[in-house]
């Protein structure tokens, strides 16, 4: 049996290829304007009933020539949608469509001066000028609707004042209420922006600091053995001695040339820490976060051969991640199980920190955002040409991988 399509499939099916430009071309124009391409729409749809309505309604409470009675609702009703761009200058045509139609009423029991739509107008492109003109252009719509509302039968005039005085009040208090969202997204944009500057700052410092103790230890290494070597090697000569007198001074000067560099990147802040780090505090860690407390397992027989075949730069990389694992471990799965292993595998050195869920009954402080332990590890361990991830585990854990390659020997 061969099936057919529905009328309202039928319908959207040809409908289709006009709706999406149509939709396209919606968005750009609410892009423009600066407004919700939905209240672009519901605009456009209320100034063509404003107009709909005014035309065949017009003659009903005033006498105009049928001839410029399209011409005077375009003009009373048609910048109600031109308001979205060009707020005062649409003010300023509705009004004057409502100051014309003013002699023209004819209808003794009309209490307005101009027609129904015409007034609704004027409050709509009034209350867009109070909410998005400027200060100058506010004053300015106000003042004039207020005596343009004297134009009104002479009973109502006090009621219509009045009434638009209320709805100029609650424009301002919308006009207020935005600008003050506006203030609180550009001062949270603000605050996130200068917390990853802090993040990227402290981590800096950090590296900084570990990148001047390994430097600053091998070029030290390489003045001792410069300055030592004439001394410990047999037959040399008084140039040679001289060359290993130079190669001492350009060691000592790129040391303090070094120092001097990484001092710039370091804080005064953290110029008083010095926490051991690097290679040889891994088991030290370990062994302190046991001693702590924490459920931690590791197998000696696979650690420590990794460990003693880690460099100094690799080493200070690989504790700093061990460190904070351990560290983030204990804030947010107390008395949970921390598997770590540590192997080498085709001249990479790969860290893996598994702990488990918290354990019943422990108290977990709550989460929150503010905290710069991942971002940092990501960044020193990329900063080596590493590779870095940090996931939820299935069981509701977390697991840290730091992957690092080792130098070429």
């Amino acid at each position: 049996m061969r099936r057919t399509k529905s009328p309202s499939r039928r319908t959207a099916a040809i409908l289709a290829p006009v709706a999406r430009p149509v939709r396209h071309a919606v968005d750009r124009t609410a892009a423009h304007a600066g407004v919700p391409p939905l209240v672009l729409f519901l605009t456009a749809v209320f100034t063509g009933i404003l107009f709909a309505t005014a035309w065949p309604t017009y003659f009903v409470t005033h006498s105009l020539h049928p001839a410029i009675v399209p011409l005077l609702a375009v003009l009373g009703t048609w910048p109600v949608l031109a308001s979205l761009w060009h707020p005062w200058p649409s003010w300023l045509m509705v009004a004057l469509a409502c100051l014309v139609s003013v002699p023209l009423r004819g209808e003794p029991g009309f209490m307005l001066g101009w027609p129904v739509p015409f007034h609704l107008a004027l409050a709509f492109t009034l209350a867009v000028v109070v909410v998005r003109g400027s200060r100058d252009a506010v004053a300015a719509a106000v003042a004039g609707t207020v005596v343009l509302m004297l134009f009104n039968p002479g009973e109502v005039v006090v009621g219509w004042v009045v009434g638009a005085l209320v709805w100029t009040l609650v424009c301002l208090l919308l006009r207020w209420l935005l600008a003050s969202r506006r203030d609180l997204r550009r001062e949270e944009t603000r605050t996130s922006e200068q917390s990853e500057m802090r993040v990227m700052a402290e981590e800096r410092n950090r590296l900084a600091r570990d990148l001047h103790d390994v430097v600053a230890h091998q070029m030290s290494m390489i003045v001792v053995q410069a300055q030592s070597a004439p001394y410990r090697l047999q037959g040399v000569t008084p140039a040679i001695h001289a060359e290993f007198d130079s190669l001492s001074d350009t060691a000592r000067e790129a040391l303090n040339q070094v120092r001097e560099l990484l001092g710039v990147l370091r804080s005064d802040a953290e110029s008083g820490t010095t926490t051991p780090v690097g290679t040889d505090q891994i088991g030290p860690t370990l062994q302190a976060a046991r001693r702590a407390g924490m459920d931690v397992t590791w197998s000696p027989q696979t650690v420590d051969p990794v460990v003693a075949a880690l460099d100094d730069t690799t080493g200070v990389v690989l504790h700093r991640v061990l460190q904070e694992s351990l560290a983030n471990a204990s804030r947010h799965a107390p008395g949970g199980t921390v598997l770590v292993d540590l192997e080498l595998e085709d001249g990479w050195a790969t860290l893996t920190v598994d702990n488990g869920p918290a354990a019943a009954g422990a108290i977990v402080p709550p989460e929150h955002s503010g905290g710069a332990g991942i971002q940092g590890m990501s960044a020193r361990v990329r900063a080596v040409g590493g590779t870095f991830t940090a996931l939820p585990a299935a069981d509701g854990g977390f697991t840290v991988t730091a992957g690092v390659p080792l130098p070429t020997r």
